[in-house]
């Protein structure tokens, strides 16, 4: 038979959770993990002219090297953050920044 588990008691999963949150480091590994996977998050051909992606609170930042694709994800800001919030699982970015 189990023992009923005592109510002082969390598992390693809510530590962690726990701890990211105490020290603010959600959203700097959520920066990290969407630096990595930006080419799967926003294509090879943006990626390729993609010089910086920064989160910078419920702000992605993009820095790009190509001003005629700026313009043209300037019309794509919002299909930008749904992949990204769609990648990340929660609505993280407000907003898309191009420069």
């Amino acid at each position: 038979m189990r023992k009923p588990k005592r109510k002082n008691q969390e598992t390693l999963g809510e530590v962690i959770n726990r701890m990211l949150d105490v020290y603010r480091l959600r959203s700097g590994l959520t920066q990290i993990s969407i630096q990595s996977e930006w080419k799967t998050i926003a294509g090879p051909a943006i990626a390729s002219r993609t010089d910086e992606v920064l989160l910078r609170g419920s702000k992605l930042i993009i820095k790009l090297n190509s001003p005629a694709l700026r313009q043209e994800l300037h019309y794509q800001r919002d299909q930008i953050r749904s992949n990204v919030n769609d990648f990340v699982g929660s609505e993280m970015v407000k907003e898309v920044l191009l420069q």
